[in-house]
């Protein structure tokens, strides 16, 4: 059941780039051209700059960021009203309301690039089967629409008018939220990498960084194993894999490996959904054929703290827990009984200890930015984030970039 590729990978554009020689000299350096750091360098083309990108890969989005099920989902990884209890409420709007203006990015640099093809409306509906979950989603729903936002709880026979398809009578119902995104991510990331490459961004691609050092004379020095490069300033946007450039992160940044299923294509259409917290989760591609991913809980020890691969872009796979997610399928949709799994695969995510990101400034030194681990929710920051962090790279305020994001608060 294991595929070389994701089917995003596998059905995604080609990369020819502007196959960038490196240069000695650079005034912004972007390390990774996963969805971040493509992204980073759209905006920064966009506001005049000609960033460099140093990616390890033959193109962008080869690793996580062509590996996951496409899911632009608001809120990141707490629902709302636990977010306010976490963080007070101002910060958890603020959230909140970044994957908003994310969503709202999409679609104006889908519209703008001519990336339309990339990007299909869903919606989204948090199942569960737990009474204290429901409650956490009842509560969720109250918090979001006294926030102005759109959200209701549906009992069972609601959320099955709105799916699309029959639910099992073991779910108690579920949190509904109108008008989000899908995306095809491997044709997302690589049409912005184009459009900031027209804009003048310069993608290395083929080449690892080993290390990055501040010079002598200010500013800092990118090493490769093509050579040397001289920046202004660095982000480092490698998720998982960034603390083997800032191994300080090494106790803060957890790697999970996770894994997604794909069905043949169904004739129904459903919208994203969660289940147990998030830990099972789902959606629908475009040709019609369904994803299923998560249950890494389900394998404690073995998912969770692994050794992101040196010179790969997925871990190891487990074909175990692959038939545990096409088991789990038809226990939540009846009608998916029977139709066949033909496409596994896995990647890996980057978890923090509060489950928020790294977004801004290395602490107590100049021109040195993060730009990683985003909780397996990079996709609903995929444009918010590079968009401020480029603001705050050309000297202005950012103030988009929830202050729970600040890499300090671990520093």
């Amino acid at each position: 059941m294991r595929s070389p590729d994701s089917y995003w990978l596998e059905t995604g554009p080609g990369w020819a780039g502007n196959g960038a020689a490196l240069p000695r000299r650079t005034g912004v350096c972007v390390l990774g051209a996963g969805v971040m750091g493509s992204a980073l360098a759209y905006w920064l083309a966009r506001a005049g700059l000609r960033p460099l990108v140093l990616e390890r890969n033959p193109g962008p989005a080869m690793g996580s960021s062509g590996r996951n099920a496409g899911r632009l989902i608001q809120g990141g990884n707490a629902q709302h009203a636990l977010a306010i209890e976490e963080f007070g409420h101002a910060e958890a709007l603020a959230i909140y309301r970044a994957t908003l203006v994310n969503r709202d990015l999409v679609r104006e640099v889908a519209a703008r690039e001519r990336l339309e093809a990339t990007r299909f409306p869903t919606a989204e509906l948090d199942l569960t089967a737990c009474r204290d979950e429901a409650l956490e989603l009842e509560r969720t729903a109250e918090a979001l629409r006294a926030d102005g936002m759109a959200a209701d709880w549906l009992d069972l026979p609601a959320a099955r008018g709105v799916f699309g398809t029959d639910l099992p009578d073991t779910l108690l119902g579920g949190l509904y939220r109108p008008d989000q995104d899908s995306v095809h991510p491997v044709a997302y990331v690589r049409g912005m990498a184009a459009a900031a490459a027209r804009g003048g961004a310069e993608f290395a691609c083929g080449i690892t960084v080993t290390s990055v050092e501040p010079a002598s004379g200010g500013g800092w020095l990118v090493t490769t194993d093509a050579g040397r490069v001289a920046a202004d300033q660095v982000v480092v946007a490698l998720n998982a894999w960034t603390p083997r450039l800032l191994p300080e992160l090494a106790p803060v940044i957890t790697p999970v490996r996770g894994q997604v299923v794909q069905t043949a294509p169904v004739p129904f259409r459903i919208p994203q959904w969660g289940l147990d917290r998030g830990l099972l989760y789902g959606g629908q591609a475009r040709d019609g054929s369904l994803l299923i991913g998560g249950l890494r809980n389900t394998v404690p020890g073995r998912d969770e703290g692994i050794d992101p691969p040196e010179d790969g872009n997925t871990p190891a796979f487990s074909p175990d827990l692959a038939d545990r997610l096409a088991d789990a399928l038809p226990a939540l949709l009846p009608r998916a009984t029977g139709v066949p799994v033909v496409r596994a695969w896995s990647g890996v995510m980057a978890f923090t200890p509060d489950r928020c990101p790294l977004v801004g400034a290395w602490p107590g030194v100049d021109g040195l930015w993060v730009l990683a681990a985003f909780n397996g929710s990079g996709m609903p920051y995929s444009q918010v984030m590079p968009e401020q962090l480029a603001e705050r790279i050309r000297g202005g305020r950012g103030d988009g970039i929830p202050s729970v994001f600040d890499p300090a608060r671990f520093l």
